[in-house]
């Protein structure tokens, strides 16, 4: 599963923050990928997309930082994949509306 999570921390806590960060790198847990990581240029935020097996192993790897940062996260879906599920799905509502009056969909 694929989580976006928007870090946001006040600069005096940046030193701590990178201190914890460090550590979590190496004690990372197996069921957690980093795909890929952004920088805020103005500072004050992390955006990170993660690859996940399951939420438990996200909440493992973001609890040291929860005294320090406010989090948003939410699971994100690529857009090919997106496009594909939706055109499946209004297919099926395209059937749905053809049945005769009175049949279960």
């Amino acid at each position: 599963m694929l989580l976006i999570d928007i870090t946001t921390f006040k600069p005096e806590d940046s030193v701590e923050l990178f201190k914890r960060w460090e550590v979590g790198d190496k004690a990372s847990t197996k069921g957690l990928k980093v795909v890929s990581q952004w920088f805020d240029a103005g500072g004050g935020r992390v955006i990170t997309l993660f690859d996940v097996e399951t939420v438990k192993d996200y909440v493992i790897y973001n609890f040291p930082f929860t005294d320090l940062c406010e989090v948003d996260v939410f699971p994100v879906i690529e857009a090919g994949e997106f496009k594909e599920f939706a055109s499946k799905c209004m297919e099926n509502l395209r059937n749905m509306r053809n049945l005769p009056e009175n049949t279960a969909p």
